[in-house]
């Protein structure tokens, strides 16, 4: 049951005998924080992202849901679901997370809050009685915790200074007690003075996608839903690969996916799946390792995909291939980002030697399948809506030529705090017994909007090469809106603009009058495109 007035309700205004709420309550056990309290100054410097402490949070969560959820349900019924709701609030400067999983009891209360004392239930995904501490301190200067415990009648609070208590200010802390109807179960975990407020729209992105991905067995089996911001989070569902196997195409189509059983020789077992996508996604493919359904390692992050099993980085394999395991019977690191038997090496090559001899057909798939190039059956949507404006506009006003020959050259100077253009590769030619040397950038410094830009500069030696530079422009809208983190699609960007460039370049050298009017014109067409269909 949500409590009320943190979900929209109205707010209870429930007393004690002795009135609305005590220092700490009849029989209520102080919280003593003294010992190893230095190290709480320490987990600001922690190599900590928003979304990696955000699932410390919602690792308790999910863990007092599952050691209670028979008592929940027994209260709010078999469709009860887990609601974990993460507020931020950048004018206020707080940061909230709100759940109705069982509560913290009075039992464990006090030893919640102490260094490194794990729960007493290691089944679940809390596991080192670390994660909620460090993460509340790295998030913030001062946070508080209210919470009610199934089958309790009343609300236990706590407020936390980590200045007051490292300085030796604070050495115990007297929980606040409130009566609450005996039904109610919630946790409110409340941060304020953020030390790294998890806001900026690429950080609010991650952490929208991060979340339910890691979270994602329990999002797919409907036991729990988040929100950012009153936003509901959802798990990416990717169709899997129907198909005849590659190599004898007169078989029926089948479904390319298989469970598997690894049986290990340390006498664990390792339980999962192995399936191919329908469509090539190498941002979705890895090789994943869950912990109690939890994602430890994955596609989270730089895909884990070890090249024995996927091969090379632009390989078949890597489009098409997911693996997940249930590593149930390992033990996880603290930070939940790899697992012990990382140390050894040996147990993963023997978990990809075991996934060779399980999932043999399903691997040769993924490595011969080719996806038919036309299907006649599904031809490309229509782009004449898109098109038509652009191209009309360059046709009848074209964009005027720049100068050619020579080239503008390069701007020596980048503005403090500004970053220069990154260098991609370079290709270094001899073109009539002259050194040339054509070096292919991107522009993500401040005013980089053209589309390709091309500059020069003239050799000053014998010895020095003539130096040509192309530049794909970051800021140019048609970049700005397609540009994603699939890193096929960003190869294909650079390697679109690299042909513009050394199109242009091949022309000034036939001696083409206006080699830029492609180049300039291309540019407006595409800016057109971005600016006037922007769901393209």
């Amino acid at each position: 049951m949500f409590e009320k007035g943190i979900f929209g309700e109205r707010t209870i205004m429930a007393t004690t005998d002795n009135g609305n709420q005590s220092a700490s309550g009849d029989g209520e056990e102080p919280v003593n924080i003294t010992p190893g309290v230095g190290v709480y100054g320490m987990f600001p410097s922690f190599n900590y992202k928003p979304w990696l402490a955000l699932g410390e949070f919602l690792d308790n969560s999910i863990s007092s849901y599952q050691q209670h959820r028979k008592a929940i349900e027994s209260i709010d019924g078999s469709n009860f679901k887990l609601r974990i709701m993460i507020d931020h609030d950048p004018d206020r400067g707080t940061l909230e997370i709100r759940d109705n999983a069982a509560g913290i009891d009075k039992q464990r209360f006090a030893g919640a809050f102490a260094l490194a004392k794990p729960p007493d239930d290691l089944r679940f995904i809390s596991r080192y009685g670390v994660g909620m501490k460090a993460a509340a301190c790295w998030f913030a200067r001062d946070w508080s915790l209210r919470s009610t415990a199934i089958g309790e009648d009343v609300e236990r609070s706590l407020n936390w200074s980590t200045r007051a208590i490292t300085e030796g200010e604070t050495e115990i802390l007297l929980p606040i007690v409130r009566s609450v109807p005996k039904s109610d179960h919630y946790t409110v975990l409340t941060l304020t003075n953020l030390i790294h407020p998890p806001s900026g729209p690429k950080t609010v992105a991650k952490i929208k996608t991060y979340l339910p991905n890691i979270y994602r067995e329990f999002i797919r089996d409907d036991e729990i839903e988040m929100l950012w911001n009153g936003q509901l989070l959802e798990v990416e569902r990717l169709p899997i690969l129907s198909a005849p196997p590659q190599w004898d195409m007169s078989q029926p189509e089948r479904v390319w996916e298989e469970h598997v059983e690894l049986s290990m020789n340390d006498g664990r077992t390792i339980k999962g799946r192995v399936f191919l996508l329908q469509k090539m996604k190498r941002s979705y493919t890895a090789l994943n390792l869950f912990w109690h359904n939890r994602l430890i390692l994955g596609n989270v992050g730089e895909n884990h995909r070890p090249g024995e099993l996927f091969g090379a980085g632009n390989s078949f394999e890597t489009g098409r291939l997911c693996v997940e395991l249930f590593m149930d019977e390992y033990d996880p690191t603290v930070d939940k980002m790899g697992f012990k038997f990382q140390d050894n090496e040996a147990t993963l090559e023997e978990i990809i030697d075991e996934l060779k001899k399980e999932a043999s057909q399903i691997l040769r798939q993924a490595r011969e399948y080719r996806e038919p190039k036309v299907d006649t059956e599904d031809l490309p949507p229509d782009v004449g809506p898109i098109i038509s404006a652009p191209g009309g506009t360059i046709v009848i006003e074209p964009v005027e030529p720049t100068v050619a020959d020579p080239y503008p050259s390069p701007n020596p100077i980048v503005p403090s705090g500004a970053v220069g253009p990154r260098e991609v590769t370079k290709v270094q030619l001899d073109i009539d017994g002259i050194p040339w040397e054509i070096v292919v950038r991107l522009g993500v410094g401040p005013g980089e909007n053209i589309f390709v830009k091309i500059e020069e500069t003239r050799s000053k030696s014998a010895d020095e090469p003539q130096r040509l530079f192309v530049t794909l422009g970051m800021e140019h809208p048609f970049v700005v809106n397609y540009w994603s983190d699939d890193k096929e699609w960003q190869k294909l960007m650079i390697i679109m603009a690299s042909a513009i460039g050394f199109g242009e370049i091949a022309a000034r050298r036939a001696g083409a009058t206006f080699p830029s009017y492609v180049r300039n014109n291309i540019d407006q067409f595409l800016r057109l495109v971005a600016l006037g269909n922007s769901a393209f």
